[in-house]
């Protein structure tokens, strides 16, 4: 299982990719922004779960998620933000998740480990 995390902000991506490393022991792919994800995802193929900032650069939040579920349908993508009321939008366009910033190291956890564990009992 693979997870890709895509932040523009170096700060929030290490804290993303540090806590999904240690929770989940999964590998984690950090991206600057969507373009460079979705073209690293053309090229290997795209994770089984992405965490990204509503607002990436390049390639919107919403963008990379059409694009992502046009490819790989159960993909499962968490979009973040501090603008809490993105969280209708993204979902509408068919986001699996939302978190609120600031959020912790539970909540992400908590929200990860809730598809991983899905999953695996699945398999």
């Amino acid at each position: 299982m693979k997870i890709a995390v895509i932040d523009a902000d170096p700060i929030v991506r290490d804290f993303v990719v540090g806590t999904l490393m240690y929770s989940v022991n999964r590998d984690v792919l950090p991206f600057e922004n969507g373009l460079d994800a979705w073209m690293y995802f053309e090229d290997e193929g795209v994770p089984d779960i992405i965490v990204a900032d509503v607002n990436l650069e390049d390639l919107t939040g919403t963008e990379l998620l059409d694009k992502v579920k046009g490819f790989k349908r159960d993909t499962v993508v968490i979009f973040y933000s501090d603008l809490p009321e993105k969280e209708a939008m993204v979902k509408e366009a068919g986001a699996d998740a939302f978190l609120a910033k600031p959020f912790g190291v539970s909540e992400l956890f908590n929200l990860v480990q809730r598809f991983v564990v899905e999953d695996r009992s699945s398999n």
